[in-house]
């Protein structure tokens, strides 16, 4: 994987694998927000504004069904398509199965891999049956970055 092209700095390394970071070292920084399956796209929003984030886990609606996404995406297409928000269920705008991440052990670029193959940018973490939080593309590339610059200043 290569994410920038600087072949002589320490991020072309990293981007190459020598980061060395597992998915516990990333996940978490973002504090997790649910919202219940029968929640409307308006109180979807509501929860967006309130927790500043832009996207939320949809729980399950029952120990069959599969947890889900809403994104602001979601519901700025809902609204272009003429939707009430305050009538429109969230799962009528969320995305269902979400793509999800247990190893918690696992170094961070088959994360991005597992991203990259999915065609998502957020991933959600559980340990068991406990949601951690989502990781997104940008928390990896953040992670990477931080640990380029350190790795640069151990070498002063």
């Amino acid at each position: 994987m290569f994410l920038y092209g600087h072949r002589n700095n320490d991020v072309y390394h990293l981007a190459q694998g020598d980061c060395n970071m597992e998915l516990r070292d990333v996940v978490g920084r973002s504090s997790p927000v649910r919202i219940p399956p029968n929640s409307t796209a308006s109180d979807a929003l509501v929860s967006m504004m309130e927790n500043k984030t832009d996207y939320l886990l949809v729980d399950r609606a029952g120990p069959h069904d599969a947890y889900g996404i809403v994104t602001r995406w979601d519901l700025v297409e809902g609204i272009a398509k003429g939707k009430d928000l305050t009538k429109t269920p969230v799962l009528d705008l969320a995305r269902k199965p979400l793509v999800v991440m247990n190893n918690l052990d696992l170094d961070v670029r088959w994360v991005a891999k597992k991203m990259a193959n999915e065609g998502v940018s957020k991933i959600a973490v559980f340990d068991k049956e406990d949601f951690l939080g989502f990781i997104s593309d940008i928390d990896i590339m953040k992670a990477v970055a931080a640990k380029s610059a350190s790795k640069k200043e151990g070498k002063g």
